[in-house]
């Protein structure tokens, strides 16, 4: 009986080992954010804009995603996987804006075990204040775990 006892309890350790798994395995990109780049449209041509201090955070969230960034010409930002927007504050140097993105949240599709879930989107539309920004360009209208450029911040 104490055999048998043994034998369950050790059966029931291994399967407890082997049912545990980590991230650590997960190889997949799970991260799915907007990408913003900035620039400064001048009659001749389009070029890259490079801020000086940036400073983002989500609008009702204490915390910032991007404090007092210097010399930064794109920025990643999460969208909320529950919503059909998400609002920002970005301060571009002394200058303050809101930016918020209207979206779909697609189906969320299964990775595996150890990687979980993702939900991509798809941008509807952009509004923001005009005190730095002056427009904005959506040049992806997908957003998924690949890194590409979504929306163009012109700030002339």
């Amino acid at each position: 009986m104490k055999i048998f006892k043994l034998i369950t309890f050790l059966t029931l350790v291994a399967f407890g080992f082997i049912a545990c798994t980590t991230t650590e395995n997960c190889t997949e990109e799970k991260s799915v954010n907007m990408q913003i780049g900035f620039y400064t449209n001048n009659p001749t041509s389009t070029n890259a804009l490079n801020i000086d201090s940036i400073w983002v955070r989500g609008l009702g969230v204490d915390s910032f995603l991007y404090k007092k960034k210097t010399a930064i010409k794109s920025i990643l930002v999460p969208l909320k996987d529950l919503d059909i927007h998400t609002d920002y504050i970005v301060r571009f140097n002394n200058i303050t804006d809101t930016i918020s993105v209207f979206y779909q949240s697609n189906n969320q599709y299964y990775l595996s075990l150890e990687c979980g879930c993702v939900v991509s989107h798809t941008i509807d539309e952009v509004i923001f204040t005009k005190n730095f920004i002056k427009s904005v360009i959506i040049t992806n209208r997908n957003i998924n775990t690949l890194s590409t450029e979504n929306v163009q911040i012109f700030n002339n």
